[in-house]
């Protein structure tokens, strides 16, 4: 999540344990389909965030066992068979598909160059074997190259997985704006006669730009005077936060 993102996240959060705090008192604005969606949202983001966090690490993990498996299928698969051909089989006219690629090939071709130089050598299949290789040394190389390919496949779906949760991220916090400004109103018209619980709406429906402070130690205490309270004088720092 980006920092503004993580910021409306946590207004919406603030404001839905400020809404449930003063339940009593805002009876009415709980029943009403914003809070309802009020509630979806903050369901939606949180489902969100944790979609495009554990994308973002399983994406990693895949560039690593990716690297992992390239290394492997060309040193332990390509590089034999390519050594074995420049030696015997130079004459042969296929014998560019036993080459081995440039170091910096896309990882899409280099799986396509491996899958070529398999099925290229299946017909000196003896040659091979006679020099070192295994029996099943074809299947093996074609193997290697459809990990890579898999380990290309579940990358991109990772980052597929990244996308979607980044832009239902940003149409929900789009939507969540929307939303608190509905209940900005009723929250105002019920809590008209109690100024410390207003004075704590506002706070927490406010999107920051620093470290967010957990509700819980800004929301007062309901009680049955706090409509006759006054509320305190504000500190240097919560006029200038207001």
């Amino acid at each position: 999540m980006i920092a503004q993102q993580i910021r409306k996240f946590d207004m919406l959060r603030r404001v839905q344990q400020f809404m449930d705090a003063f339940a009593a008192e805002l009876t009415v604005v709980n029943a009403t389909a914003a809070r309802k969606e009020l509630d979806q949202l903050v369901k939606n983001m949180g489902t969100n965030e944790s979609t495009q966090a554990l994308s973002t690490l399983t994406a990693k993990g895949q560039t690593a066992a990716q690297a992992a498996l390239r290394h492997d299928l060309v040193e332990e698969h390509m590089r034999p068979v390519a050594t074995i051909a420049a030696a015997h089989l130079r004459t042969v006219p296929n014998f560019k598909a036993f080459q081995l690629p440039r170091r910096d090939v896309k990882v899409a071709v280099l799986v396509q160059d491996a899958t070529a130089m398999a099925e290229a050598a299946r017909p000196y299949h003896q040659v091979f074997v006679e020099n070192g290789r295994p029996q099943d040394f074809a299947d093996a190389l074609v193997a290697a190259a459809g990990a890579v390919r898999a380990s290309i496949d579940a990358r991109a779906q990772s980052i597929g997985s990244k996308a979607g949760a980044r832009d239902g991220l940003k149409a929900t916090a789009t939507r969540a704006i929307a939303v608190v400004r509905l209940l900005d109103a009723q929250v105002k018209r019920a809590l008209v006669d109690d100024p410390k619980a207003l004075a704590a709406w506002k706070s927490a429906k406010r999107i920051g730009k620093g470290k967010v402070v957990p509700i819980e130690a800004t929301i007062p205490t309901p009680t049955a005077t706090s409509a006759t309270t006054t509320p305190p004088a504000a500190t240097g720092t919560e006029a200038k936060a207001a």
